[in-house]
């Protein structure tokens, strides 16, 4: 595969557009996950790459960005992906500021729920052997969605993910997990669970919803400081039109306390879909076409 444009790069791997390999026959672009040339002697990195193509290889939901050919990544330290035609999700919350133009509530619903129901597929899909996975995700957060322009949204990157096939101690990875989207037994270096990945997609619901960042200007010491004792106000405190059906929902994910939010991520899906019925699947792509125009 010969890389032809550079799309992101993390601390640990860098992705590629590229055209497919002459013997796969295709002719759209793809995209290629490489580990850094660097770390490529480096047995953590390794295994962490690793560990991600097998995820991914194991996953198959509409939800999450599709693997194509994870056979080299142990051996050659790469493997293929489907090229997402669309916008990160902090592009495009950026743009929409820039322009002028604010992302509608069922919008907002319609990306959450949709990534929460991939992530319901990642949380129970069985691994080779036939018992689940277990894969939290660990890192959800706008970096790691992408809003296709067929209206569909792309769940990304699994480089922090941890499984029933490895586990980590999350204060080990000092950049596993965006900060403000970390739960608070994550930021405090615990064991994880879905029920982590649950208080991620509340955050994000919540500054989708009030077109606000829940720790704007505030340092790691001071984010985690307020994780720790579940400092989220109420949405209503910054939108009053927020509808409290839908309140009652963020602040359940957002519970400091795994408890007390959804038990997984699939029981938020469901919440937010009665919410808005099918109207959160319809328009996305129009809207997205408004702010780009």
């Amino acid at each position: 595969h010969r890389p032809v444009r550079r799309l992101s790069a993390g601390g640990i791997a860098e992705v590629f557009v590229t055209p497919p390999a002459r013997d796969d026959g295709g002719t759209e672009m793809i995209a290629i996950k490489r580990i850094r040339p660097h770390l490529r002697g480096v047995a953590e990195a390794c295994e962490l790459f690793t560990h991600e193509a097998t995820l991914l290889g194991a996953l198959a939901h509409p939800g999450i960005v599709r693997a194509l050919d994870v056979s080299a990544a142990a051996r050659e330290g790469w493997f293929t992906l489907e090229l997402v035609h669309g916008r990160g999700l902090v592009e495009v919350v950026r743009r929409a500021e820039r322009v002028g133009v604010r992302m509608p509530l069922r919008h907002a619903i319609g990306i959450v729920a949709a990534t929460a129901e991939a992530l319901e597929h990642a949380h129970v899909q069985p691994g080779p052997d036939r018992k689940p996975l277990e894969v939290v995700h660990c890192d959800v957060s706008p970096a790691n969605l992408m809003l296709a322009y067929d209206g569909s949204v792309k769940l990304v990157d699994f480089g922090a993910a941890q499984s029933r096939l490895r586990r980590a101690n999350s204060r080990a990875l000092p950049n596993a997990g965006t900060l403000a989207y970390m739960s608070p037994e994550q930021s405090r270096g615990e064991a994880v669970d879905r029920r982590s990945d649950v208080y991620a997609l509340g955050v994000l619901l919540w500054e989708l919803a009030t077109w606000s960042r829940l720790y704007r200007r505030l340092g790691p010491e001071q984010i985690i400081a307020r994780v720790a004792v579940g400092a989220v106000p109420l949405p209503s405190q910054l939108r009053a039109d927020i509808p409290s059906e839908l309140e009652d929902v963020i602040m359940i994910a957002v519970q400091p306390t795994r408890e007390r939010r959804f038990a997984n991520a699939g029981e938020l899906a469901r919440a937010l879909r009665r919410l808005s019925g099918a109207e959160d699947r319809r328009g996305l792509d129009a809207w997205l076409r408004r702010v780009f125009h």
